[in-house]
């Protein structure tokens, strides 16, 4: 797993295709600020309506920068997380959390159908990532639109479907954003809906009929449904119930993604969010975990795009539950899974 914390050590250039830019170097890379915006603009296709906007996004984007060279000055290792400049690099903190994160708060009603165990637990693998057995679908990218609870569903179906079935089909996050009545569609939905959307429809249709379009639409009537699901099982809250069930297919959680705008790879220790877990504001797939360099971590998938993150993904800390009692950013509190049954036998997984 070191590969993944190569790119913390390397400074890349606009000219790659690179994920993000990590600023230790920035200032060494370009003579100044005015002229990596504009490095910045070229790179990410980024346009502005007239002088007085692009003035206004320059000093949000100064602020930025200077602010991830700052972050990971304070860096004491190479295992750390570190900030980096990408897409997000000219929108305030305030503007990001508006337009990618939502506030969720935990549907304590709606937990009636909880895992109460029984699945044998014990000696687990130290490391599961279920990328690695074909269980995990392409990162995307929401777009302009608060969907990640949607790809989150769809990612969870996924793989719970490729597990049992022995085939991998991208679902349709679109359909979830249209039809799903109990959510919101782009202004933000909640995934324990979302679930509940597609046992009633008797499924899901495909990526490929039913495509993405990052903006609301209309249901469509003649949606074929290619895989479906039997129930949805919410989780404890405790590590040792998730660690279980991430052991055997990739699990729907929320975390409160403060401080996340510019993550840029590392294990991230919850440094900026709340250890409050009542709310979250990111529906996220956690699809393995492992450990490195001492550290546990869960392997994260997100919907901001590859040019986010390690490739996407999100190395979150586990583990320490002595300091959250839900887990780093709560990630323990909002866990749930759709079950599935083998079509070969009766065994749901």
């Amino acid at each position: 797993m070191m590969k993944l914390f190569v790119v913390l050590l390397v400074v890349v250039s606009f000219t790659g295709v690179s994920s993000a830019m990590l600023s230790d170097d920035l200032e060494n890379l370009y003579s100044s600020e005015e002229r990596l915006f504009e490095k910045w603009q070229k790179e990410y296709g980024r346009e502005y309506g007239n002088p007085m906007e692009k003035a206004k996004r320059f000093k949000i984007f100064q602020r930025n920068v200077r602010y991830i060279n700052e972050m990971n000055g304070k860096r004491k290792s190479p295992l750390e997380y570190g900030l980096g400049l990408n897409k997000f690099g000219d929108m305030s903190p305030e503007e990001f959390e508006k337009e990618y994160l939502q506030k969720i708060e935990r549907p304590w009603k709606m937990m009636k159908d909880v895992d109460v165990g029984g699945d044998s637990c014990e000696n687990l693998p130290a490391s599961v990532d279920w990328r690695e057995e074909g269980a995990v679908t392409p990162v995307r990218d929401q777009g302009e639109c608060q969907s990640h609870w949607a790809f989150s569903v769809t990612g969870a179906i996924e793989g719970v479907n490729k597990i049992v079935s022995g085939n991998l089909i991208t679902l349709s996050a679109q359909q979830l954003v249209d039809c799903d009545p109990a959510s919101k569609g782009c202004a933000g939905g909640y995934y324990f809906n979302a679930f509940g959307y597609v046992i009633k429809n008797g499924g899901i249709d495909s990526e490929a009929n039913y495509p993405y379009l990052a903006q609301n639409g209309t249901c469509k009537e003649n949606s074929n449904n290619v895989v479906s699901i039997d129930n949805l099982l919410v989780l404890d809250g405790s590590e040792d119930a998730l660690l279980c069930r991430v052991s055997k297919q990739p699990v729907s959680t929320s975390i409160d993604a403060t401080g996340l705008q510019f993550y840029a790879g590392g294990v991230y220790g919850g440094e900026k969010c709340s250890k409050d877990s009542k709310y979250t504001s990111l529906v996220v797939l956690i699809v393995g975990y492992g450990s490195v360099g001492g550290e546990d971590y869960w392997i994260v998938k997100n919907s901001w795009g590859k040019e986010w993150g390690e490739k996407g993904y999100l190395l979150l800390k586990r583990n320490v539950t002595n300091e959250w009692p839900y887990g780093v950013c709560a990630v323990n509190a909002l866990a749930g899974y759709p079950t599935k049954k083998d079509s070969s036998s009766s065994s749901p997984i």
